[in-house]
């Protein structure tokens, strides 16, 4: 097997800035939701809603942390810390966002609850990042999931 190294730097996750009207719609539906939940006397309902919403809101508003990316013979390694190896990867894919500087490569584990592990990475680098995958794991299509066509219209 051919020795290689690839590093790079990229955010946590996309960061989608909001408008003070999706704050707002937040805690419209929230308000909303917590009213069916007293009007039906379910009280535990009514807390998990105050909960949900004050994550949502802090969550929100949260800044990606950058990331240490390296990808070498061995396997992915996120942040100097998370190690996978090629045998607990099924296969990559790349999905290219066109006018954005950054891109995404997703590798599908075998194992897990989470099957797919979304890394952000620098355009430039997708060429070489796909040229040493290739021959190591096979590239797939990715299958976007219902949480992740949430997460994309809701903007978060």
């Amino acid at each position: 097997m051919e020795r290689f190294s690839i590093e790079w730097q990229a955010p946590e996750f996309e960061y989608r800035d909001k408008h003070v009207s999706w704050y707002w719609l937040s805690v419209m539906i929230a308000i909303v939701l917590l009213s069916v939940s007293i009007l039906q006397k379910n009280f535990l309902f009514a807390v998990f809603i105050v909960i949900a919403e004050i994550l949502v809101m802090v969550w929100a508003n949260r800044k990606p942390r950058t990331i240490l990316f390296k990808l070498d013979e061995k396997g992915l390694t996120v942040d100097g810390g998370k190690f996978y190896p090629y045998s607990e990867i099924e296969a990559f894919c790349v999905r290219e966002n066109e006018p954005d500087e950054w891109s995404e490569v997703a590798f599908r584990l075998r194992r897990g609850i989470r099957p797919w592990l979304k890394t952000i990475t620098p355009a430039k680098r997708l060429p070489e990042i796909e040229k040493a995958l290739k021959p190591i794991v096979g590239k797939t299509e990715f299958e976007e999931s219902f949480i992740d066509s949430i997460e994309r219209l809701i903007g978060f």
